[in-house]
């Protein structure tokens, strides 16, 4: 049992700087440089230039739905994006992946 909350402890404690590193980049606004995989234990990225982005979206749209007072009016949405490397990028076609859905975790489904 006690073998059971030290390591529930040491993995809360190596967690926090991750949650930390997260909420920093949550700040930001415009597009910064990012590791091409953003939850991967496969080692270092492969060298593929990323960039992140967290958009803030409405939580309800105007003749939709009323968000409550006490309810923040929008979400956070993580995006992340693979600029065109040839081509002209102004006039590339945009290819959305939608990671995730219902009972699956979009960091598990993480295409590259």
């Amino acid at each position: 049992m006690l073998m059971h909350r030290i390591a529930a402890l040491s993995v809360a404690c190596l967690s926090l700087p991750v949650t930390v590193a997260f909420a920093k980049k949550s700040d930001r606004t415009g597009w910064y440089s990012c590791p091409d995989k953003t939850f991967s234990d496969q080692g270092p990225s492969s060298g593929i230039i990323a960039e992140c982005l967290i958009y803030k979206a409405p939580l309800c749209y105007p003749g939709i739905c009323e968000a409550l007072p006490s309810v923040e009016p929008t979400v956070d949405i993580f995006v992340k994006r693979y600029p065109a490397t040839s081509g002209d990028p102004a006039t590339a076609s945009n290819v959305w992946f939608v990671a995730g859905g219902p009972g699956f975790s979009s960091s598990s489904s993480t295409l590259f």
